[in-house]
Order: C-alpha cells, then sequence, then structure tokens
C-alpha cells in the first residue's frame, strides 16, 4: 500500500506528458500550414508581377488619384517667423492742455489726415489771433518805412537790399512773420493727426484728461504691407536671392495663403549659424495683425519636370513605387524621385505626363490589383 502514491504519480506524470506532446505537435501543424500558405500567396503575388497577371481577388481597392504633369517645380526653404508693420508710429502729443475729445478707438482703421484726438485750443487760438494782428500792424509800418525813403510796396523788386533790410528790421515785420508761423503751428499740434492710413494701437487717452498722464498718445500701424523676419541656415543663403516667391502662412488661418517676395538678407551670419532674412507680404484679407507667427516657404524656381502629388509616392522593397491606374486595375511603377516639397515630388524616370496616379488607397495595393477610382484630383 505505501507503493502506490509512487505508481499514481508516475501515472499522472505519464498522462501529462502524452498531452504536452500531442499539443506541441498540432501547433507544430498550425504554424507549418499557416507558412505554406504565406508562401504560395507570396509566390502568386511575385509570379503574377512577373508575368502580368491580375491578381485573383474579390476585394476592390477603393482609391484616389490625380495625373502626373509637367510643370514649374519648386524647390521650397520652409521656416518660422513673426510679422512686423512695414510703417509704424507712436504719435506724441504736440501740445500739453486737457484733452477734449477723442475721435479713435484701438483696432480702428483711420485714414491719412484724420483727426484723432482734440486738445484744449483756447491759448493757441488766441496767440495765433494776436499774431495775425502783429502782422497786420508790422506791414503798415515796414509800408511807411518805405515810402519815407521813396518807395512802394509794389516796388519792392526795385527796392535797394539795404534799404529793404532797414525797413524790415525798423517795422518788425519779419519778426510778426515768423511769429505767426509759430503761432499756427502750435494751435495745429492741438490736434494729433494721422500721418498715414493705418490702424490704432495703444490708444489710452480720454476725455477731461491732461494729457501729462499719457507718455504718448497711440501708436499708428499701416496693415497694408507687413514686414516678415525669420532665420535661414547659412548653407542655404546662396541659393537665396531678393525678389523669390515668398508663401506665408499664419499660425492662426492655416487656410490663407498670402503671396509675398523676399526683400533683404542680412550679410552676417549670427553665433547660431543663422542668417536673418525678411520679406514683405501684403495683407489682402485683412487678417495680418502685427506679431503674427507665421510659417513662411521660399520658393526657388528650378524649371519644369514630371510632377505628382507626393503622397503617389510610396515605398517598397526600399525602393520608390507610383502606382499608375489603367482600366480599374493598379500597374506598380518603380521610379527616380527628384526633389520633394510640401505639395509635389517631383518624377525623373517612370511615369509619363498625363498618366494617372494613385494618392490615397495605395499602401495597401499591389501589382495588377483591381481598383474603384472614386475621385481624381
Amino acid at each position: 500500500m505505501k507503493i502506490y502514491p509512487i505508481k499514481q504519480k508516475r501515472y499522472l506524470t505519464i498522462v501529462m506528458s502524452s498531452v504536452a506532446k500531442f499539443k506541441m505537435s498540432h501547433l507544430s501543424g498550425v504554424l507549418l500550414s499557416g507558412c505554406l500558405i504565406l508562401t504560395s500567396c507570396q509566390s502568386a503575388q511575385e509570379n503574377n508581377f512577373q508575368t502580368g497577371k491580375r491578381a485573383f481577388t474579390d476585394d476592390v481597392n477603393v482609391v484616389v488619384t490625380s495625373f502626373a504633369k509637367r510643370e514649374t517645380f519648386y524647390k521650397e526653404f520652409e521656416n518660422n517667423g513673426a510679422l512686423k508693420s512695414n510703417q509704424r508710429a507712436q504719435l506724441s502729443f504736440g501740445e500739453s492742455g486737457k484733452v477734449v475729445k477723442v475721435n479713435a478707438t484701438n483696432g480702428q482703421l483711420v485714414h491719412k489726415g484724420d483727426v484723432l484726438v482734440q486738445i484744449e485750443d483756447v491759448v493757441q487760438r488766441f496767440n495765433y489771433e494776436k499774431a495775425c494782428r502783429n502782422v497786420d500792424r508790422c506791414k503798415l509800418s515796414f509800408e511807411e518805412s518805405l515810402i519815407n525813403q521813396g518807395y512802394t510796396l509794389k516796388d519792392s523788386a526795385i527796392v535797394p537790399e539795404n534799404v529793404m533790410k532797414m525797413a524790415l528790421i525798423r517795422s518788425g515785420y519779419q519778426d510778426a512773420i515768423n511769429d505767426r508761423y509759430m503761432a499756427n503751428h502750435r494751435l495745429k499740434e492741438t490736434k494729433v493727426i494721422a500721418p498715414f492710413d493705418g490702424v490704432i494701437a495703444d490708444l489710452e487717452a480720454k476725455p477731461d484728461n491732461e494729457t501729462s498722464l499719457y507718455k504718448y498718445c497711440c501708436t499708428l500701424i499701416d496693415n497694408s504691407t507687413f514686414e516678415v523676419s525669420f532665420p535661414m541656415l547659412e548653407s542655404e543663403i546662396s541659393q537665396l536671392q531678393p525678389g523669390m516667391k515668398v508663401e506665408v502662412i499664419p499660425f492662426a488661418f492655416t487656410n490663407d495663403t498670402l503671396i509675398g517676395k523676399l526683400s533683404e538678407i542680412n550679410p552676417k551670419v549670427e553665433d547660431n549659424g543663422m542668417v536673418n532674412v525678411k520679406a514683405l507680404v501684403i495683407n489682402k484679407n485683412g487678417k495680418l495683425v502685427d506679431g503674427m507667427n507665421v510659417k513662411v516657404m521660399v520658393k526657388k524656381e528650378m524649371g519644369k519636370s514630371i510632377c505628382v502629388p507626393k503622397e503617389a509616392v510610396t515605398l517598397r522593397q526600399e525602393r520608390n513605387v507610383v502606382f499608375v491606374a489603367h482600366n480599374d486595375t493598379a500597374y506598380w511603377r518603380y521610379v527616380d524621385v527628384g526633389e520633394t516639397n510640401s505639395t509635389y515630388s517631383e518624377i525623373t524616370n517612370g511615369i509619363g505626363e498625363g498618366e494617372q496616379v494613385v494618392i490615397e488607397g495605395n499602401f495597401n495595393l499591389a501589382h495588377l490589383s483591381p481598383i474603384q477610382v472614386i475621385n481624381s484630383k
């Protein structure tokens, strides 16, 4: 009876070993069958690619296509920058006094000559009127001085220079004219006037407050044209020149692309190995704001070549491939790719002008795969 448990253990061991061997044998069979199936599919696909036979499948691949075009290709240099108004002015108060009226608000578009702020002008107007009366009085004295010398004001062209000079000094006529000019200037300075068309910013002045409370009146920004400053690698500068086309895309409005021109290349390399470059862009849609962050792409014209949307190029077997759509069938084409920009790839060999290429749904395609074109861009 003491030997029975040992025999029971041996029996259980034999049973478990048999079950494990059965499972391993069954798993090996499944793995072997899977490998044979994969090998068979791969051999069939390679055979189809070599013989040109269409792949046998019930699945139709839905794709979107485009067309290869011969057009001007642009090499792109991309970087980020910030907008700065091409013209801006900090407007100050010409005269001290109480603010009477404010005719503008921040963000308002004003035109050249518009009165933005009016300052109390009682003293300045009084001084101007007084200066005008003094001019009239001195003019009479000047004429009397000429008459005493045998001349009239109409004879000023023939009056000797020394006589004319003496008459002006005695009458004070010239000084009176200068005083009137300055009085008129001070009267005009009681108005803050826009020197050009633009948008108001940093306006803080309020009616019934003294101008001494404010450092300046406001800032006027010309928002019709903006300057965008951005860095470029020193190795890229040799390929740039003023006048090149520039695309500006604000981060706040990614669907809006504005066209500008490269305006300036600073001939100095900074400590970080970058060179400061500037471009001018016209604010056609009126959305650009001073200080706005933007993406900048400088476009260098490379001449005409066969171009396809960059989405058409895929990598298969470590080579560039483009699928060409013909008669509801996708054909595998090896291609040589030149430059690639944000939109297009330059094809130097493998695709002809006008051929229909797959740009969406091409990742799962094989040679001679059946396809259905649902859209052609």
